[in-house]
């Protein structure tokens, strides 16, 4: 939603008489936006989602037809009951079924297959026909899995996600890579790779990535791998999983969660997130814009980023062959080569453009105008 924060005022006021948000916080602000706090019973996100959905859909159904008829009503995902426009930033049935396609590469937790199958309920009545006015998905690898099970034909816009060319640019990476490189403690000569995750390390394939590069470095290799993010809980408890597992965790440098992520992400040499699911992950976004060549697993969201062979290359979901695709890459000498190529990724303007054409068309629907 930052993307969608940032242009709002520019765009809500223009087509809208009033402007409501319902949620627990607001970021919004301004005379044009009113702002109905969700009190949440607890500090458990998978509780709060539950409970926001159930309290604003009767919050909801409580107002008059007449007032419905005249409001778009836009949801989050598929908390409520009914919605107008559905902003799908993640698809948990398609989550549970990358699971069960690799059930030895990721694996959920009891708490997460619980919550999981509480979600995928309200994924399927968002389906019902009636239930969902439009869809707006952020990549089409996240919309493929909705339009596969809609009983009826859908409307689908998409929406992808936006970065600050302000912030990542080539120029920026040039600027801090010297000084970056020097404050993480890589030598001139190392190859490094950066991971970039605020935590859900075994979902964006972390332990593939470290398998990898422990296998690179086995063969020979000078690689290190930066991993920005992680609190220091989800650190030390990866880093006992490898070493039960008898992985080499030598070359991994984990710096934390940091601020100015585009100065850290500007030491490495490439970008590598063998992720085994996101939606349009914006990590790649900004790695790309500085330039840096990715390397991803076919996950949702990197159709509308990746172009092999242009921006990087398309990486198989086991580490050994990962790790020989980044030799040859090496070999090559094309791993640390810079590109210019976002594939479908917008910056603030081309968002603000994008978003002011879904609302109209979504006006345009619903009131035949």
């Amino acid at each position: 939603m930052r993307g969608w924060l940032a242009v709002a005022n520019r765009i809500l006021p223009q087509r809208f008489d009033e402007v409501e948000v319902w949620s627990f916080t607001c970021e919004l602000e301004g005379e044009w936006v009113k702002w109905k706090k969700v009190h949440p019973v607890t500090n458990r996100w998978a509780i709060q989602s539950i409970f926001y959905g159930r309290a604003v859909s009767k919050m909801i159904a409580s107002l008059p037809p007449d007032y419905l008829a005249e409001t778009l009503i836009q949801c989050t995902g598929t908390h409520l009951d009914r919605a107008d426009i559905r902003f799908i930033h993640f698809w948990n049935t398609a989550y549970a079924e990358a699971a069960a396609e690799r059930p030895d590469s990721l694996k959920l937790s009891v708490l997460q297959r619980t919550v999981g199958r509480l979600i995928i309920r309200e994924e399927r009545k968002a389906l019902v026909p009636g239930n969902t006015g439009e869809w707006w998905c952020v990549s089409r690898g996240i919309a493929a899995p909705i339009l596969r099970d809609s009983p009826d034909e859908i409307v689908v816009r998409y929406i992808p996600n936006s970065y600050n060319p302000v912030r990542f640019n080539h120029n920026v990476r040039v600027r801090h890579r010297s000084e970056m490189r020097k404050i993480h403690g890589f030598a001139d000569d190392e190859v490094v790779l950066a991971f970039s995750a605020f935590g859900h390390f075994e979902r964006k394939g972390l332990r593939q990535a470290a398998q990898a590069v422990a296998e690179l470095r086995a063969n020979g290799h000078s690689v290190r791998m930066l991993i920005l993010g992680g609190r220091p809980a989800a650190i030390q408890s990866f880093r006992r999983a490898m070493t039960r597992r008898g992985i080499d965790i030598c070359g991994l440098h984990f710096a934390g969660l940091v601020n100015d992520m585009e100065t850290h992400l500007s030491a490495a040499d490439a970008f590598f997130m063998p992720s085994h699911f996101e939606a349009f992950s914006l990590a790649e976004i900004e790695a790309a814009a500085l330039g840096l060549r990715l390397y991803l697993t076919a996950h949702p969201g990197h159709e509308m980023i990746l172009r092999e062979g242009i921006n990087g290359r398309l990486l198989p979901w086991d580490s050994p062959t990962m790790a020989k695709i980044l030799e040859e890459e090496i070999q090559c000498n094309v791993l640390g080569q810079t590109h210019h190529e976002m594939g479908e990724a917008l910056t603030a303007e081309t968002y603000a453009a994008t978003l002011a054409a879904n609302y109209d068309l979504a006006i345009a629907r619903k009131w035949h105008v």
